[in-house]
């Protein structure tokens, strides 16, 4: 295994997997249940990674390695407001996509397609 230094602390530490070492690991799983527990308590509220850090009283950058390593999802200055912007678009897209009608039919496609390949083929009853 290689020796990789902890992208938080600066710290060498041997691992196969995150590049984050034990130690912060371990201050990153009890922000992760103080933030989600926050959330959790606060629903309506639009967090950013700087907002959270200055309500749980925490670094930002513990908070940005969290959304980095996919723990926590939040809106504004980071880069997960990209992806859910990313994801309304999606969704508008794909329910424009059903209101068209452009999804309907695509079993009956995919039948005539195989019957034009391979050539009709009558179901055989079993007596």
């Amino acid at each position: 295994m290689p020796m990789i230094e902890c992208f938080l602390c600066g710290k060498g530490f041997v691992s196969a997997g995150p590049k984050v070492c034990p130690s912060c690991m371990k201050r990153l799983d009890k922000l992760y249940i103080d933030a989600r527990n926050y959330i959790r308590d606060n629903p309506d509220l639009r967090l950013n990674v700087k907002a959270l850090a200055e309500e749980l009283d925490a670094d930002p950058r513990d908070i940005q390695a969290l959304v980095d390593m996919g723990r926590l999802e939040l809106e504004g200055e980071s880069e997960g407001s990209d992806r859910l912007t990313e994801r309304e678009r999606l969704l508008l897209e794909f329910e424009k996509h059903l209101k068209d009608g452009k999804g309907k039919g695509e079993e009956s496609r995919r039948i005539k397609y195989a019957a034009e390949k391979y050539g009709k083929q009558e179901k055989k009853k079993e007596d």
